[in-house]
């Protein structure tokens, strides 16, 4: 599994990447224990953080792996079916079954809402509803505001980087100019156009940020000399304890500029440090075999439909207590049952709406991680 020191190669390809649903199983794991009603100990916020960075990460490796098979060029159409066949079905199944859990607990259901669900807008429409004048949303899929912001990313960059980033040094200024602009422009919205710090936690273009820094990372991690020997700087135990220290500090620091600005910059640079370390770096090998034990694994390929369906089983039984979702603590029988209907759920989703699909997206070039990494 290791090459040249690196635990992947050093060139990107479209070979399974140990470790990588681990680092998802984390994520998803963060985000439940926050809306279970720990958020004020363990920030679901930052799980999205890392599933932003993840994406970014992985997409572009397999996306410049295309580009440098077929000079620069990427087969869009392909992609984007991919995505399609990837993500829809399972979305679409969830949004009619909370449609249907909203009319069992009486709640008015708006077609522009629906359709915002269904066309990834929901982070605009929570955004927007008030200056609009539109319904409030009290549907519960408020959580699919993140699959919005990765969904704009899937349609756009892409197609960016067919046009700008073709060769190696310019996806990297590409990319780069990308994340100052979008850090950028949540400091001036904070600070000049009195954005919210709920417009700024879930406007793709305040958010993106997270995602380009995967992007870099997979960028620089393609092999070109340069690259290599400037990013293997950041090789070591002192940057593992720097990249640990920038999110335990971003977590710490409760000052409301910071958080509505730099926190996320720097939550992404020390993502951005620790991911590396932990294919770069020998000593970190062990993380690598922990994170890849099955129930991680099991865990990090649920975690698109546990993200989904988590929600709205939380949100329905907060409804039989009568608090707000996330407020407190669940009852401990409650917090088992919707723990257990999750996974349920979760797991039919997986296996009865989204593997239907892995033969026919394979058509499209799509290589399942299932198929790469047998049980």
């Amino acid at each position: 599994m290791v090459k040249n020191n690196y635990a992947i190669s050093f060139k990107a390809d479209t070979n399974y990447i140990y470790g990588l649903d681990g680092l998802r199983a984390i994520s998803i794991l963060i985000v439940l224990v926050s809306h279970f009603g720990f958020g004020n100990i363990v920030p679901g916020g930052f799980g999205v953080t890392i599933f932003f960075f993840i994406s970014g990460f992985l997409i572009t490796r397999l996306l410049i792996s295309e580009q440098n098979k077929k000079q620069g060029q990427i087969d869009l159409k392909n992609f984007y079916i991919r995505r399609f066949l990837r993500l829809m079905p399972a979305l679409y199944v969830f949004i009619v079954f909370v449609c249907v859990l909203a009319l069992f607990f009486n709640l008015k259901l708006y077609l522009i809402q629906i359709l915002s669900a269904c066309f990834y807008l929901v982070n605009y429409y929570d955004i927007a509803w008030a200056a609009l004048e539109l319904p409030k949303r009290i549907v519960p899929w408020g959580h699919l505001w993140s699959l919005a912001v990765e969904e704009h990313f899937y349609l756009l960059f892409p197609l960016a980087l067919t046009i700008f980033g073709k060769k190696h040094d310019n996806r990297i200024k590409f990319v780069s100019i990308l994340i100052i602009l979008s850090a950028a422009w949540r400091l001036f919205g904070y600070e000049y156009l009195n954005f919210s710090d709920n417009r700024i936690y879930l406007a793709t273009e305040c958010r993106i940020e997270n995602i380009l820094w995967g992007c870099l990372l997979a960028i620089l991690m393609d092999g070109a000399k340069t690259s290599k020997n400037r990013i293997s700087n950041l090789i070591g135990w002192h940057w593992v304890f720097i990249g640990l220290c920038g999110i335990i500090g971003s977590l710490l620091f409760r000052n409301e500029e910071f958080r509505a600005t730099w926190r996320y910059s720097i939550q992404s640079v020390s993502i951005f440090i620790l991911i590396f370390n932990l294919y770069a770096f020998s000593s970190l090998n062990f993380a690598i075999k922990i994170l890849d034990m099955k129930i991680f694994r099991f865990m990090g390929r649920l975690s698109y439909s546990l993200y989904l369906w988590h929600f709205p089983v939380l949100w329905a039984f907060y409804k039989f207590i009568n608090v707000e979702i996330g407020l407190i603590p669940l009852p401990l029988d409650y917090a088992i049952y919707a723990a257990i209907i999750s996974f349920a759920l979760a797991c039919g989703s997986y296996y009865l709406v989204e593997r239907p699909f892995f033969e026919l997206r394979k058509k499209f070039g799509a290589k399942p991680v299932e198929e790469m990494v047998r049980q």
